[in-house]
């Protein structure tokens, strides 16, 4: 006995010094290599880390922004698996700070402001070429613009994080603040952008421009709103594809159309790829790929947004009424039962199981011109300019063309609100232009929604407001 007490001593010596030996270990910071902040392949790194935040890496971070958009404005639902409980609190407008879709988009654009600082605090270095200097820059500029653009949609008013040195608990800023901030990072991004980006997913002039545009046109300045659509328009790098199909088929990424997308990868995870299939049509949906799955969750369109389009109108192709049921056989009707799918992104021949690699386009050259379209109606009411960019849209989609006699300035612009609904749905733009419209609140309430004015934006996440003191909740939540 006496043998196995002084074995067991021994053993418990031995390791307890071991492990003691283990934990002796250098610990690093996150930017631990010593180039990674010193060289142009290292600080490169850096701005690409930004770059993926921006394109929102992650599962949850991909769909959100359009649960967020196009649930809460009506214009799709969603039923199914454990995600419902999710969407319906966007749906009745009974979400609050905890709602995970709002922890998830603060927190992937705010990774990316902190990427691209640390990226400006240590561009002063000698061993840099100036023409690396100056496109880092410029694309770290642009990434904070974007970001904050973005969240600015959402949330309102901001703290502002302009040096990697600032203290993480910072007040929100005015709203004067946020505003000059956003315009003054697109602004220098604009000057210096190279009119080709440096690669598929990163910042171009026309990226900026259009980011910049479509900030000008959601704080309704008009004259610059219509100014930057035009300045893209000038730069003859876009334009309209004859199919509205094209724009969205998987072999036709990276098109003329699309002016700033977020590059997915089905070959990936959920860090990489997106599932925004897999959230749209039901387990027994004919998947045309055996590689192709879903999740238990479905997403949906009305009727009355489905019956809305004109007979002739090809956008429509991205829409299913109907399908044949793997599991029974049965045609499932999907129109009259308010469960039309959308189907903009096809389903990916690559995929690995729910993650395609489908691009999620942000902004479209059609969404530049409808944008001018709106402004110049905004600036001096309906002119024959701004109803031949309107038809631009609609003649590529089939639909009746407009003509300039009988529109006032007001119902132009419903049916310029009307022509974003059929050219941009499930895009992510719906609740926005709503709020642009000042009729996102009155057509939730005509719904039987009870939704109040302080629901025109979401509220700051409560896990942020628990870790920064000076942060402050915006009004109504």
């Amino acid at each position: 006995m006496k043998y196995y007490k002084i074995l067991f001593f021994v053993f418990f010596t031995l390791t307890f010094l071991a492990c003691e030996d283990r934990l002796e270990e250098e610990v690093f910071s996150q930017l631990a290599p010593s180039n990674l902040l010193t060289t142009e392949k290292g600080l490169t790194t850096v701005l690409n880390a930004s770059y993926s935040y921006a394109h929102r890496s992650g599962a949850e971070e991909v769909w959100a922004p359009l649960h967020m958009e196009s649930m809460t404005a009506g214009e799709t639902w969603g039923a199914g698996g454990s995600i419902e409980s999710v969407w319906q609190a966007q749906i009745d407008f009974t979400w609050d700070s905890n709602h995970p879709h709002f922890f998830s988009t603060w927190r992937v654009h705010f990774n990316s402001i902190r990427d691209a600082n640390i990226v400006l605090a240590n561009l002063d270095n000698e061993n840099f070429s100036e023409s690396f200097k100056q496109l880092t820059e410029a694309e770290a500029h642009f990434l904070r613009g974007w970001n904050y653009a973005t969240l600015y949609n959402w949330y309102g008013s901001l703290p502002l994080y302009r040096s990697s040195s600032d203290n993480p608990l910072q007040p929100r800023a005015t709203e004067e603040e946020t505003r000059s901030f956003i315009e003054q990072e697109l602004t220098l991004a604009v000057s210096v952008l190279p009119n080709q980006a440096p690669a598929f997913g990163r910042a171009s002039k026309g990226t900026a421009l259009a980011v910049l545009c479509k900030y000008y046109l959601n704080t309704k300045q008009w004259q610059e709103a219509a100014e930057a659509a035009q300045d893209i328009i000038d730069l003859g790098q876009y334009s309209l594809l004859p199919s509205y199909s094209d724009v969205f088929a998987f072999e036709n990424e990276g098109n003329q159309e699309i002016i700033w997308a977020l590059p997915k990868d089905g070959a990936g995870t959920a860090t990489t790829g997106q599932a925004l299939n897999a959230l749209i049509f039901p387990p027994d949906f004919p998947k045309p790929f055996l590689n192709n799955s879903v999740f238990a969750a479905r997403t949906y369109l009305s009727d009355d947004f489905v019956n809305s389009f004109e007979v002739t109108d090809t956008r429509t192709s991205q829409i299913i009424t109907e399908y044949t049921s793997t599991a029974t056989g049965n045609l499932v009707l999907g129109l009259g039962n308010d469960q039309s799918f959308p189907n903009k992104f096809p389903f990916e021949p690559t995929s690995v199981g729910p993650w395609a690699g489908n691009d999620i386009p942000v902004i479209r050259y059609a969404d530049i011109l409808l944008s001018r379209a709106e402004a110049l109606n905004e600036i001096s009411g309906p002119t024959q300019e701004s109803i031949d960019i309107i038809n631009q849209v609609r003649n590529r989609a089939g639909a009746t063309p407009l003509s300039l006699g009988g529109f006032t300035k007001d119902t132009l612009r419903s049916a310029i609100l009307q022509e974003r609904g059929w050219e941009f749905y499930f895009e992510a733009k719906v609740r926005e232009d709503q709020v642009r419209h000042g009729v996102f609140i009155l057509r939730a309430q005509a719904r039987g929604k009870n939704a109040q004015d302080h629901h025109a934006l979401f509220p700051i996440p409560q896990v942020e407001l628990d870790a920064n003191p000076d942060l402050t909740q915006n009004p109504g939540y």
